[in-house]
């Protein structure tokens, strides 16, 4: 909660007792207009969310005991209950509420470049696989993410609508939900000038059907650091895409349900996990990994997810002669990273794209035929606390390593959303499945590995990823070679 939001619930704790055992008419005006002082500074100051409505019906509630000159524990004990119930539940509300879904901070970036967004709407001429109709062909939202010359641009809103709305039809929630968001401060402009250099270019592929551009605590970061990173959208596989003439594609539920959330797919997910966790050697489950990775859903969404990344490569080029990124983009310094199924893509990418440097993968399983390949250019993985019985199938899917090198890492006391900025959204560690670790030193594990892997691989720099562990205790990580 913020501070104003907290003096607001403080006072009216402290008005609850005072309606309770004080009825003195010398009080009534001063309480009256302390109580709409303080409801006045806070909207002016902090500004309106709905999280607050409890406090605001609280407060109206006492104004009217106070006005009336009415005592709480006045009346019959029926009335007394139903009258300490309510405003019981609205003091818990209140607090719950604003604390659980806050106005947060997101962690400041420490690079020397400011930070500067814009969009690119790319068409290809793939066929569009997800929808019904046959002429579709693909086409991909790009927020392009880069250091930036301030001049007297504004800081963008955290999340553009696509990306709200989406969230929440994702779970049944009105349109206007994540209008709150408003209030959150970016370290984002709205399309301020590129700073005058060439940089590295990074793409960043999402989780599936998560918020595409949800990513802020550790995107900002990085292009603090000196990288514009490409921030691929891929449609109706996102929780929403919004396009340039205010079309929104939401995520595709009629291929969900066909293809991804079917029950040969729940039981073919589940079998191999039970059999995988009861297999007696290593080669039972190389075996059971090698089905489950090669013939889930997932390895067919990687595949495809590789292929918008390739899209975006083959258009570097042209972006560097005739867009807001002309003359700044080093095409030949070119890396991949994303969460969860974009993890995958990356790594899958990585696999299929010659013009790809280097990869990280962020906590995502190598579903696709890795399993039968060695790497040939340099990978970072990084897990989170994966515990049991979650199945270690990357075991298997990065038996054969890579020729050059490969980083395997874990941040322990992490979850699978703390490579999101959803720990910041959602302050119960019970739902928000971020594990116990405070997420901004969370993040500053990820953004110093992520940034000292890339630097290396794309800025020609020497640092020690290993020696990364002396300095964050939760990190660990090593060097796996091939077969090893």
């Amino acid at each position: 909660m913020r501070t104003l939001e907290i003096i607001l619930l403080v006072f009216a704790l402290f008005s609850v007792i005072f309606i309770s055992i004080q009825n003195n008419k010398k009080y009534k005006k001063p309480h009256l207009i302390v109580l709409l002082g303080i409801l006045i500074i806070q909207l002016l100051f902090e500004g309106y969310r709905w999280q607050m409505i409890p406090n605001y019906l609280l407060l109206s509630a006492i104004a009217f005991f106070v006005y009336k000159e009415n005592l709480l524990l006045n009346g019959s004990w029926f009335f007394k209950i139903f009258k300490i119930i309510v405003l019981v539940i609205l003091l818990f509300i209140g607090f719950v509420l604003p604390t659980a879904l806050p106005i947060f901070e997101l962690p400041k970036p420490t690079g020397n470049y400011k930070i500067g967004s814009n969009y690119i709407h790319l068409k290809t001429e793939r066929d569009e696989l997800i929808t019904q109709n046959p002429n579709d062909k693909r086409e991909l939202m790009i927020k392009v993410w880069y250091p930036a010359i301030i001049k007297n641009e504004k800081k963008e809103p955290y999340l553009n609508n696509g990306d709200r709305i989406g969230f929440a039809t994702k779970y049944g929630l009105p349109k206007w939900t994540f209008n709150y968001l408003d209030l959150v401060e970016t370290n984002t402009y709205i399309s301020p000038k590129i700073a005058d250099e060439k940089f590295p270019v990074l793409i960043f592929s999402h989780g599936s059907y998560s918020k595409a551009s949800g990513y802020y605590a550790i995107i900002e970061e990085i292009v603090s650091k000196g990288y514009i990173v490409l921030n691929i959208n891929h449609t109706y596989e996102s929780a929403g895409t919004l396009f340039p003439d205010g079309n929104l594609k939401l995520y595709n539920q009629e291929y969900d349900k066909e293809y991804i959330n079917t029950p040969k797919m729940a039981q073919m997910a589940w079998k191999s996990q039970q059999d995988f966790n009861n297999a007696k050697t290593e080669e039972e489950q190389l075996l059971i990994s090698k089905n489950i990775l090669k013939n889930y859903i997932a390895a067919d969404i990687a595949k495809r997810w590789s292929q918008d990344i390739s899209s975006v490569i083959n258009k570097l080029e042209t972006w560097n002669t005739s867009s807001f990124l002309a003359n700044h983009i080093d095409t030949n310094k070119i890396g991949v990273f994303g969460h969860s199924q974009g993890a995958t893509s990356a790594g899958q990418a990585l696999l299929d794209d010659k013009r790809i440097t280097a990869s990280v993968g962020l906590d995502g399983v190598q579903w696709g035929n890795m399993i039968d390949t060695s790497l040939t250019k340099p990978f970072l993985i990084i897990s989170s606390d994966w515990k049991p019985p979650h199945p270690n199938f990357n075991k298997y899917a990065f038996r054969n390593g890579s020729s050059t090198v490969f980083y395997d890492a874990k941040i322990k006391n992490t979850g699978h959303a703390s490579f999101m900025d959803i720990p910041l959204m959602i302050n119960i560690p019970q739902l928000n499945e971020s594990g116990t670790i405070n997420p901004k030193e969370g993040y500053r594990i990820i953004n110093t590995t992520i940034l000292s892997f890339f630097d290396n691989h794309l800025k020609n720099k020497q640092n020690d990823l290993l020696k990364l562990k002396e300095k964050h205790r939760l990190l660990e990580i090593k060097i796996k070679n091939n077969n090893h």
